[in-house]
């Protein structure tokens, strides 16, 4: 009887125990409610981690703003000035003759004159072959013909008083023409020793030495005459027709790096079957001692030209695919314009629908634009550029300032 009395209370103890622990495991009692804590904690950590204070609600607190970045760029303004369309092409300079001089003999050389780099006259000797058999075969021929002109002067004196008949005197005379024309058959071999200059101008290359034995059509000389000098070009068809004889172009040698002027001297009057293109001979008057023959030059010839075409700087244009378009300064914002593209040149482009003259174009920094985009004039001061965004931001900024001043 003691013992179930003591078994019993310690049931009831141990029962009532488990329900206690269960109801704290679950969260249902209000002292030491763990699980509770923690859900609360991970709700707060959420809240902070995604940007959002505990403290602001959105009942009465301050939302974050997004901060306004502006794109540095440089502006340009849309003005109108003559735009002149040009075709290039390439080529080198011509001589306006340059020849090489060729031996009409064999022989070897023993008389040289000059030197590469000489200005020689026209009919200057420039060299001489072995001739010493030529000048005695000259001296022959010449005593021969004063022999016949002694035996022609009797004759004509015995005809005319009837002394020889008239065939007699045709025979003598005939001989004195004979040997006049051997006489000059031998000065003709003797000049062939000689080589002269067919005209003045310098010599470009020696090709021989002395002692050096020569044949016939043998190479010795080039000598060039470079005033003036000429420049071929090739053009397409459509390109050559919009060319005249008398055009001024220009041109740029490639050791120079400046242009020198030139003008249209003959446009060939047929298209060449093989490369489609027209012949253009351009003649170089002025300048001629700068230049040398056959140094490549860049030839630029107008083919077009609009005196008041309005016009943007061609930095300013951004070509995706087939379209080209520029950004038009609006405010403290950017535009995105399509345009239509004429003429161009080496800096500007026409433009002949899309903006205005007067307008601001971005002509550097673009790569960070869009429509809508802020920027910041860094040549504003430059090319004129005011922005009224810039002066009430300046004003906000002065606003600002007198406030924190008052507070303090």
């Amino acid at each position: 009887m003691t013992r179930k009395r003591i078994l019993i209370p310690l049931i009831v103890i141990l029962v009532l125990v488990g329900a206690v622990a269960a109801l704290w495991q679950a969260g249902l009692l209000p002292v030491g409610n763990a699980g509770g804590d923690t859900q609360l904690a991970q709700a707060d950590s959420a809240a902070v981690t995604d940007g959002e204070d505990p403290g602001d609600r959105p009942d009465g607190s301050d939302e974050e703003q997004e901060e306004i970045v502006a794109v540095p760029v440089e502006l340009a303004l849309v003005s109108r000035r003559a735009i002149a369309a040009y075709y290039k092409a390439a080529s080198v300079m011509e001589a306006d003759r340059l020849v090489d001089l060729v031996a009409k003999t064999q022989g070897r050389v023993q008389i040289l004159e000059v030197e590469e780099g000489d200005w020689v006259e026209t009919g200057r000797i420039l060299a001489e072959l072995e001739n010493d058999r030529e000048k005695v075969q000259l001296r022959q021929a010449e005593l021969r013909l004063a022999d016949q002109q002694r035996q022609l002067e009797r004759n004509r004196a015995m005809e005319a008083e009837g002394l020889i008949s008239d065939q007699e005197f045709d025979d003598v005379r005939s001989a004195f023409e004979l040997a006049e024309t051997e006489r000059d058959l031998a000065r003709i071999a003797l000049e062939d020793t000689r080589i002269r200059a067919p005209f003045s101008g310098q010599v470009t290359d020696r090709k021989i030495v002395l002692g050096q034995q020569v044949n016939a059509a043998t190479a010795l000389f080039t000598l060039a005459d470079f005033s003036p000098m000429r420049v071929k070009v090739h053009l397409p068809e459509e390109i050559a027709l919009k060319v005249s004889p008398g055009q001024r172009v220009l041109i740029t040698p490639e050791a120079m790096g400046g242009d020198l002027e030139a003008r249209v001297e003959r446009v060939a009057p047929v298209v060449d079957p093989a490369t489609s293109t027209v012949r253009l001979t351009l003649l170089l008057e002025d300048g001629v001692d700068m230049v040398r023959a056959g140094g490549f030059v860049k030839v630029r010839i107008t083919t077009d030209t609009h005196r008041d075409a309005l016009s943007v700087p061609k930095l300013a244009l951004v070509e995706e695919g087939g379209l080209r378009s520029v950004f038009v300064a609006e405010a403290d914002t950017v535009r995105k314009v399509e345009i239509n593209a004429g003429l161009y040149d080496e800096q500007f482009v026409e433009i002949l629908d899309g903006v205005d003259e007067g307008h601001f174009v971005v002509v550097a920094g673009q790569g960070g634009l869009r429509t809508g985009s802020h920027f910041e004039a860094l040549n504003a001061a430059l090319v004129g550029w005011t922005s009224i965004a810039a002066d009430s931001l300046s004003t906000a900024g002065e606003d600002t300032q007198l406030a924190q001043s008052a507070t303090q």
